[in-house]
């Protein structure tokens, strides 16, 4: 049966699959929260060019990738020069295939010097978080390592919200940032995870509209 593209938005695709997943007590996947992002640097922070939102699929090529080659992926993003950078962190250990089973969320800031992790599931990620930390410092070259927190933040209390909590915190802490304002705590209502969903469905349908 095939999978129908729904939208095609920036460099991400919707499709007929990924719009299940909206429905219900599912996971979200690297598709969904790839649009995410897409939306907040092209539409919700546009023209903000000190944030950069990399999509799940460049971020686990930089985790699970050759080292050496970290500069093909993340030097056409000039992440070099931006002053914050947001990162939805898998615990997927295949450079080849999509998957895992808990989403969380990396922000570097460039003035606190620091990565802030965002993890609706405390300490789920930390290891594949330490990994992109180490890795995406030995890239910036900084006179010192940036060092990782772990940000305070809403906990989930189910197996499938964390991809929504990331899409959350992601906005959240790209405010904070444009704001002025200090990083590393995002506390929000639990329904809010619902709400994302419902979110990112009438935006897909919306641009569809748009689209055609």
């Amino acid at each position: 049966m095939e999978d129908r593209v729904i939208l095609s938005y920036h460099d991400s695709l919707i499709h007929e699959s990924d719009l299940r997943l909206l429905e219900g007590r599912n996971w979200l996947n690297d598709s969904l929260i790839s649009f995410w992002f897409e939306h907040l640097q092209h539409e919700l922070f546009q023209g903000m060019t000190r944030l950069l939102f990399v999509s799940p699929e460049v971020t686990q090529l930089v985790k699970m990738g050759d080292a050496r080659e970290l500069p093909i992926f993340l030097d056409p993003l000039e992440a070099r020069f931006k002053d914050y950078i947001f990162l939805a962190v898998n615990d997927n250990s295949s450079v080849i295939s999509s998957g895992g089973s808990h989403w969380s969320l990396l922000v570097y800031s460039k003035f606190d010097r620091k990565w802030y992790h965002y993890d609706s599931q405390r300490g789920s990620n930390h290891r594949d978080a330490r990994c992109l930390v180490h890795r995406i410092n030995t890239y910036l070259e900084r006179e010192l390592p940036a060092p990782l927190v772990d940000a305070s933040c809403t906990q989930q209390d189910n197996s499938y919200d964390c991809g929504a909590f990331v899409m959350i915190y992601a906005h959240r802490a790209a405010q904070q940032a444009t704001e002025g304002m200090a990083l590393g705590t995002c506390y929000v209502d639990r329904q809010e995870a619902n709400q994302m969903r419902e979110l990112i469905k009438s935006l897909v349908y919306r641009l569809k509209a748009g689209h055609t």
